[in-house]
């Protein structure tokens, strides 16, 4: 019989044989806190309580929805300096990126962040809100457009 993982309403994470061991190594430790997933229509209001989001990713993002998620709750992103990610936040600006297998390059980072809460704020007021999927859209027709009248 195939097991549905979806069809216990458990996220398919939590049935890992991962995050199962993310949970023994956790085990004791109050600082990490495993909490349940957040729903679609709520994400943006939960991210505008935070300070920054931190995306220590450690391969390519191609199209990382998550900083545009961030960016549309007007908070900064530190970042792993790798594909999408890089794209998306500019170093200084609306971010920080950070060389992704660095881990003196992420304590520094987060490290001006607390010491210098300055630094936060100006990368605050940097953040733009993301484009809509309708202006992207709109784009993306023009484009047709014209590559459909040339030959």
């Amino acid at each position: 019989m195939k097991f549905n993982r979806f069809s216990k309403g458990i996220p398919p994470i939590q049935n890992s044989g991962y995050y199962t061991s993310l949970m023994q190594l956790a085990e004791g430790d109050t600082r990490i806190r495993f909490l349940d997933s957040v729903p679609n229509d709520k994400i943006i209001g939960i991210l505008k309580q935070y300070h920054a989001l931190v995306v220590p990713s450690q391969w390519l993002e191609t199209g990382p929805l998550v900083v545009l998620e961030a960016f549309a709750a007007g908070i900064p992103v530190i970042g792993s300096r790798l594909g999408g990610i890089s794209e998306l936040v500019t170093d200084g600006v609306d971010g920080i990126l950070v060389d992704a297998d660095s881990g003196k390059g992420w304590n520094e980072s987060l490290r001006i962040l607390i010491d210098q809460p300055g630094v936060l704020r100006q990368l605050r007021a940097g953040v733009k809100p993301p484009r809509s999927v309708a202006s992207v859209a709109q784009d993306m027709i023009e484009i047709y457009r014209e590559l459909r009248g040339k030959d």
